[in-house]
């Protein structure tokens, strides 16, 4: 296959990704820009009935961007940085940061200690359930040994009753057709095989977005993509599909 053949083949999975996934939303669910939400806010709010969701720890995630030469793929040590919830969602961390070992604090609005855990590379956390509402942070200092103060830093808030698909929705969601969701990130030029990876295993595409990855300082096109995903599999299901793709990944 020629290079433009493959392009061709990307476009139209992704435009049927597109489709399939937004008609599964269109039910009960107004879909926004959910992934380019992610990317340009840092911040994901989910309807109010996902029963499971795993932000991802990606790869870099550790490296601070104030060091002089950018290590970074994306713009946020966590993916997304601040997630909206309701009271009754499950939280996962996944790390997909290659050859380390992350720490999870999490500390409620007193400063209180009430979660942490560690994780190796391409595994997830214990579910956590936070059962109040409230704003919690959580973060893992020392991540970096060339910048002693950098801190990966992300936060989840609770709250009650329904709440806006995104941050830039007015629209309030009762209902989503996917007990969990997930992102996911991987190189563009790959997307093909992920796709078919993801769809092979019940795993629904609600979003895609491509950006240039902060590497990169000039020239080329998008060369990472930020993938919004549905599915009502069992969450270790879920996961262990996260697992399959994240062990192929070139940066592994």
């Amino acid at each position: 296959m020629n290079k433009l053949s493959f392009v061709i083949v990307v476009l139209l999975i992704v435009s049927f990704a597109h489709t399939f996934s937004n008609s599964l939303f269109s039910q009960n669910v107004v879909l926004g820009n959910v992934a380019k939400d992610i990317f340009e806010n840092k911040t994901l709010t989910l309807p109010s009935n996902v029963k499971n969701f795993v932000i991802l720890i990606p790869n870099e995630a550790h490296e601070s961007p104030l060091l002089p030469k950018e290590q970074r793929l994306i713009n946020q040590p966590y993916v997304p940085q601040n997630l909206v919830s309701g009271a009754n969602t499950q939280i996962n961390w996944f790390s997909g940061d290659v050859g380390h070992i992350r720490k999870i604090t999490l500390t409620d609005e007193k400063s209180k200690e009430v979660y942490n855990s560690r994780l190796k590379f391409n595994t997830a956390t214990e579910p956590l359930l936070l059962n109040h509402s409230g704003k919690f942070t959580y973060f893992e200092e020392n991540a970096n040994t060339q910048d002693p103060k950098f801190v990966m830093k992300g936060s989840i808030t609770i709250t009650n009753g329904d709440v806006p698909l995104n941050s830039n929705d007015n629209v309030t969601v009762s209902e989503s057709p996917f007990d969990t969701m997930l992102v996911l990130m991987v190189p563009t030029n790959d997307i093909k095989k992920h796709i078919m990876t993801l769809f092979d295993n019940n795993i629904n595409i609600i979003d895609i977005y491509s950006f240039k990855d902060l590497r990169e300082t000039g020239g080329g096109g998008a060369n990472q993509t930020l993938l919004a995903l549905g599915t009502n599999n069992p969450l270790d299901k879920s996961i262990s599909v996260l697992k399959k793709i994240t062990s192929s990944l070139p940066y592994s």
